[in-house]
């Protein structure tokens, strides 16, 4: 699955007259206990949601149905009818439009339920930010292990061997001759594993490629792969060629993680120091807005902690700042079509997927903090 494509399809969805909830579980098993306590979870969010809905004829037979959908699920995950290798799931379900969604993910979520007239992305776009699709090639003289990962887990998984001959105590000009041997050998291994890396890498499904093995041996890999390979080399380090599966992924997933926030704080000091020569950046919520609305974003960041209410507008979709909650009276700037209250994060995250943009949560950056948790790259200058 295309975890990107789902979500860009969840952010196109309009408003539904039903309510829509969206569950996010974390579901690393760390005991029996913790698969109780999520049981408990759901159940109560359960009755939240329709507690907060039962005063509406029109929607109390679709909230018993989603309950229903809901529960079941969460106990086939308790009883591991499910993937037990995932450890965080989220759940959409909206029985007025038929809709239940399910989507696992090697990185747990935080328990968190939304009832709204929409699907509430923050939590999945927030983690499928941070994972990129991702070729991870174990290389060692004469074997080699690559695997093909996603926040959806081990998608693929192969292996290569071929004979290099070992060491002989033989010296001088033998030696020599046998050395050469040797490496004629080895370089026909990396030869045949720089060729499927490549294939792979060229399917266009894959962003990012991280080499495991030693440095000699990485350095004689590294001679074999095409120059567009090794620009999206992200990361290379040392491990047990036998190390289990397991140990080898979780730690991958550590790095991509710190990796991935190095870049975005890069990448938000570079926004700082060009956006007033260059006029295709945006610092700072108001001129965000201006650049969302008017389809100029190519990729937001916001802080995580970022929250404000805002208006979007009813007619034209457009989003704005502030506006007295609840007073239709007020137009829309814009269009002076009717605005709607709504979490600004939220929606400014669903206009930038989309227009086909990229969206990036910032844990922490004195830049983001210097801008009110708001920034964004641009695709062209504003005309005026």
């Amino acid at each position: 699955m295309d975890m990107r494509s789902e979500i860009k399809k969840l952010a196109q969805r309009g408003e539904t007259p039903y309510p829509f909830l969206s569950l996010y579980l974390n579901t690393k098993w760390d005991d029996e206990q913790q698969r109780e306590r999520i049981r408990l979870f759901t159940k109560n969010q359960m009755k939240k949601v329709y507690d907060q809905f039962k005063n509406r004829e029109d929607c109390r037979d679709f909230l018993i149905k989603d309950q229903k959908q809901i529960e079941k699920y969460v106990e086939g995950l308790i009883r591991r009818v499910h993937n037990e290798e995932m450890n965080g799931t989220a759940i959409f379900s909206c029985s007025g439009t038929g809709t239940f969604l399910t989507y696992l993910s090697v990185v747990p979520y935080e328990n968190e339920c939304f009832a709204s007239d929409l699907p509430i992305l923050r939590p999945l776009v927030r983690l499928s930010s941070q994972y990129h699709h991702t070729l991870v090639v174990m290389v060692d003289t004469d074997s080699a292990r690559l695997f093909e990962v996603s926040l959806e887990g081990l998608v693929a998984e192969s292996s290569i061997e071929n004979y290099v001959p070992g060491r002989h105590d033989q010296g001088g000009w033998a030696q020599m001759r046998y050395q050469r041997h040797i490496k004629d050998h080895m370089d026909k291994h990396h030869k045949e594993v720089a060729e499927l890396l490549t294939e792979l890498f060229d399917s266009g499904k894959w962003k990012r490629v991280v080499l495991i093995g030693q440095d000699r041996i990485l350095a004689n890999f590294k001679a074999f792969l095409p120059e567009r390979i090794k620009q999206h080399v992200s990361d290379f380090f040392s491990m047990d060629f036998l190390e289990e599966r397991s140990k080898v992924l979780r730690r991958v997933f550590e790095r991509l993680l710190q990796k991935e926030k190095e870049e975005v704080n890069h990448q938000i000091q570079t926004l700082k120091e060009k956006s007033p020569q260059s006029g295709l950046a945006t610092l700072g919520l108001n001129s965000t807005l201006e650049a969302l609305n008017a389809g100029q974003v190519h990729s937001l960041y916001l802080s995580a902690s970022f929250a404000s209410p805002g208006g979007r507008c009813r007619r034209c979709d457009s989003l704005v700042l502030t506006h007295r909650a609840g007073d239709s009276s007020i137009p829309c700037p814009l269009c002076k079509g009717e605005l709607k209250v709504v979490d600004l994060g939220e929606e400014m995250m669903k206009s930038a997927l989309r227009q086909d943009g990229e969206v990036k949560w910032v844990e922490k950056s004195d830049v983001m903090k210097e801008c009110g948790g708001v920034c964004a790259s641009l695709r062209y200058r504003s005309s005026r």
